[in-house]
């Protein structure tokens, strides 16, 4: 069986390497900690708006998938990459100045129950203008929100709150759990309310309240082409609107850790471990034995939230307080059908596509973890969905295309809201998970074998590929092939064992990002500020240019992609390898760092010039394959030495 790898062992995390490219980083560093130590912020516009904060959110979108999809306008990130790095910025900051949102254009997503989600998808300028507010509001919230919610929050994950889940009935032994379900809570939440939450947590910067409010104003575009203008809500799709949404309930997460976790008795003497860390151990016996109060602790991802009870009385006084407070405090409508209390040892509990209870083993309770039975039904169709696009596909390059397609399906990369690819990276943090499978295997296995057989599916072959990601499942007998290409098994999974989230982890502080990644150190601080305040301009060099300019310079860690030698910041040229005249591409695969006597070089043809600088350089042969290989993409000649003929030049 094969075990997927451990998404919290993070090696690196790419926006933090883009705050460090932009020089964002220390700023961000030091909203996060006034922020900590309860600073309101006044004029966060002129970080906002500044070019340094705008072409990190160009660069930020740019890599989003769905940067890609048209507004209203048309409009999509292939139209920025275009602009002078100048122009962006100036369009950007103009905006800022007069914000006036453009309409949001309404898209519906079928679920899988057979219902739709509504989508709201703004014009790429409206994202640009979401990103540049969100960086900066990020830290400042990250510092205020509660350390058990988990949904849309940098470095946290579904996992983590599972663990979380997992760890209250396994140590806390929580026997009992609380859901209030909200009805369309995206769409229900409160402006009026969301604004002065806003200001509580410090952000008073008038002017950007303005135009947070504009945002969530901003009129829609149905489906069937009517505008609306909406009172509450926040549109689901909007790149703010998980934090605006997450800054709402943060009240209620804090509310209910106030109940029990975060209360403090004030005559106790606070006790320290060695690391600083506070013991509340004693607390709780002070609060247990001479209060009424309900223990009860929250773990909340996105609007779904589990509140674990120790007994069935204090469970029914927190089911009906928290409905009530949702209501009256929050404004937001409940399900009644859908809100519930449940004895774990006696039912199981619905968490992020897992089923959570608590069974008997070796004299305790423990947390037994199963695929819920929708997520089942959800994996089942999609994988009988895509077996019979293989079988529909004539040609051999097309069905092996949809083979990947449907082994992405079982080992790919899964995000819980949206289609569900990558089962066993996700569902293996379920104790049962092979068991779930092996059902799901068992039923497909005759469809499997009556729609393929005719194909030519076998037991046997040979994969001479480079995917490494199919070679541990080689290994199961429930293997089969088409036209030499592996069909990967969904039952061949193993539990992967869920690790407690390291509280260190912060994107927002030197000694948590040691623990993220390695900081970039192939090239110097000061280099990286250099070609910030030195980027290219002229009608040709684009936003999309400059940015992978840098990227490219990091990446060759400062040295000439020819000779390998480090240059000056003067020397530096960065080379179209295919001509921008011929191409209009400014991509990074089109791009090099070369030295500015190799650039001219490239393009020589002058044989007195190319023979006086192939002299000066004075190349070795592996730097002449690279220079020949540099050549002929422009369109040039290669060169040879013995055509030289350098000893006529001494």
């Amino acid at each position: 069986m094969t075990k997927p790898k451990n998404d919290d062992k993070l090696l690196k995390h790419q926006k933090l390497r883009y705050a460090e490219y932009y020089g964002m980083t220390e700023i961000f560093d030091d909203l996060y900690s006034k922020s900590q130590k309860g600073f309101s912020f006044k004029n966060l516009m002129n970080i906002i708006i500044s070019p340094e904060n705008i072409l990190l959110a160009y660069r930020t979108i740019k890599r989003n998938g769905g940067s890609q999809t048209e507004g209203v306008d048309g409009v999509t990130i292939k139209d920025l990459e275009n602009l002078t790095q100048e122009d962006f910025i100036s369009k950007v900051q103009r905006r800022f100045q007069y914000y006036r949102p453009r309409k949001v254009r309404r898209v519906e997503i079928p679920k899988p129950n057979g219902k739709k989600r509504p989508l709201g998808i703004p014009s790429m300028w409206d994202r640009v203008a979401q990103q540049c507010i969100l960086q900066v509001l990020d830290p400042i919230c990250e510092a205020k929100f509660y350390k058990h919610s988990y949904g849309f929050r940098p470095l946290r994950s579904a996992d983590n709150a599972i663990m979380d889940c997992m760890y209250r009935m396994n140590k806390s032994h929580m026997t009992y759990v609380v859901d209030v379900d909200i009805k369309g809570f995206f769409d229900e939440v409160n402006h009026t309310k969301l604004m002065r939450q806003i200001w509580t947590l410090g952000i008073r910067d008038k002017q950007l309240l303005v135009i947070i409010r504009k945002m969530l104003k901003a009129p829609i575009v149905l489906p069937n082409g009517k505008v609306t203008y909406p009172t509450k809500g926040t549109p689901q799709g909007g790149i703010l609107s998980p934090l605006l949404a997450n800054i709402n309930l943060n009240e209620f997460d804090w509310w209910i850790g106030r109940q029990w976790e975060e209360r403090d008795c004030k005559e106790l003497v606070p006790q320290y471990n060695s690391k600083g860390t506070r013991h509340k151990s004693h607390v709780y016996r002070k609060l247990r034995t001479s209060t009424t109060l309900k223990e009860v602790y929250i773990v909340r991802y996105a609007d779904d939230f589990k509140i674990f009870c120790r007994n069935r009385n204090e469970a029914e006084r927190t089911f009906k307080a928290v409905k009530l407070w949702l209501k009256e405090r929050l404004n937001l409508p409940i399900s009644e059908e859908k809100s519930q209390i449940t004895n774990l040892r006696k039912k199981s509990s619905e968490f992020l596509g897992i089923t959570l209870k608590l069974v008997s083993k070796n004299n305790r309770l423990v947390c037994f973890s199963h695929i819920a039975s929708k997520a089942k039904k959800r994996i089942k169709h999609q994988l009988k969905q895509q077996m019979k696009l293989i079988q529909i596909k004539g040609a051999k390059e097309t069905i092996i295309r949809e083979i990947q397609k449907y082994n992405s399906m079982v080992i790919g990369i899964h995000n819980y809201y949206s289609m569900v690819i990558g089962i066993h990276n996700y569902y293996s943090m379920a104790t049962h998970v092979s068991k779930d499978l092996e059902e799901i295997h068992y039923q497909l296995y005759l469809s499997f074998k009556n729609r393929l057989q005719a194909k030519g599916l076998t037991k046997i072959g040979e994969y001479k590929g480079k995917d490494k990601g199919l070679l541990p499942y080689l290994q199961s007998q429930n293997i089969r092939y088409l036209m030499g290409y592996p069909i990967l098994p969904i039952s061949y999974v193993k539990t992967r064992t869920l690790k407690g989230r390291n509280k260190n982890l912060n994107r927002y502080t030197p000694e948590g990002r040691k623990l993220i990644h390695k900081q970039q150190e192939s090239v110097e601080t000061w280099k990286l500020k250099w070609l910030r305040e030195h980027s290219i301009i002229n009608k040709r060099a684009t936003v999309e240019y400059n940015d992978n300019r840098i990227s490219l310079f990091v990446a060759q860690k400062g040295k000439c992609a020819v000779t390998g030698q480090e240059l000056d910041m003067d020397d530096i040229h960065c080379h179209h390898k295919r001509p921008w005249l011929e191409t209009k591409d400014d991509s990074y695969r089109n791009l090099i760092i070369v030295g500015r006597d190799i650039h001219r070089l490239i393009h020589a043809t002058n044989e007195k010039v190319i023979k006086n600088l192939f002299q000066l350089l004075n190349l070795s042969d592996t730097g002449l394959t690279k220079l020949n290989q540099l050549r002929e993409l422009a369109g040039n000649s290669p060169l040879l030495k013995e055509n030289l003929n350098l000893e006529q030049l001494c």
